[in-house]
């Protein structure tokens, strides 16, 4: 991995975990056993790694969904369940970092905005082949459906501020998704999706 890469990863663990604001870039460049000199030869400030770390961010997630898509052969259930098992591998941010985003940085701020755009053109594109296959329901308002998934992400904004929850972040996106996806579901989506979570956890 070159060092630049290296800076974007490490700076995006600090941010996650402490929020923007809170990490310096002698800490940065501290953390990595380099100096802050090689540390602005890479980069031009702070919210330069911050725009790196979204650009990366965004083109990784694009990477995961056509791998998922492509693996899946497009099957809805198949879909959703591998999305639900990929976000195991996800790292948790605090508050701090979304907050830092929206005060600080509206940059970085309009890069997040795109993202959500773009998933929620997806999201629909998804939830419309779901109805055609006959798993989702034919009356589901696709639009609030794409809207609700999106703002799941204030779910865990308001969760990372209690001091010591009864559960997990896993367990949280785990229940949101799975009461999600079988309250639009059709019987025949249920069923496979069910039959689909209890093999899963068979094995």
């Amino acid at each position: 991995m070159e060092l630049k890469e290296r800076i974007i990863e490490k700076a995006g663990d600090l941010f996650r975990q402490y929020g923007i604001k809170n990490v310096s870039m002698d800490e940065i460049a501290s953390s990595m056993g380099i100096s802050k000199r090689t540390l602005y030869e890479n980069f031009k400030d702070k919210e330069d790694i911050l725009l790196s770390i979204l650009h990366l961010f965004g083109n990784k997630r694009k990477e995961m969904l056509a791998s998922i898509f492509a693996e899946c052969n497009n099957n809805v259930v198949e879909v959703f369940i591998k999305l639900i098992e990929e976000h195991e591998n996800v790292p948790e941010c605090s508050a701090k970092f979304f907050e830092d985003i929206q005060k600080y940085y509206p940059r970085a701020s309009s890069i997040m905005r795109r993202h959500t755009e773009i998933s929620n053109i997806y999201l629909r594109n998804f939830l419309q082949q779901g109805i055609k296959e006959g798993y989702i329901r034919e009356d589901l308002n696709v639009n609030v459906a794409a809207f609700l998934v999106e703002e799941s992400t204030y779910t865990y904004i308001r969760a990372s501020y209690l001091e010591k929850p009864p559960f997990s972040f896993d367990e949280l996106f785990y229940t949101m998704m799975i009461n999600f996806v079988r309250g639009i579901m059709t019987t025949k989506g249920i069923d496979s999706i069910d039959a689909r979570l209890k093999q899963k956890n068979d094995n």
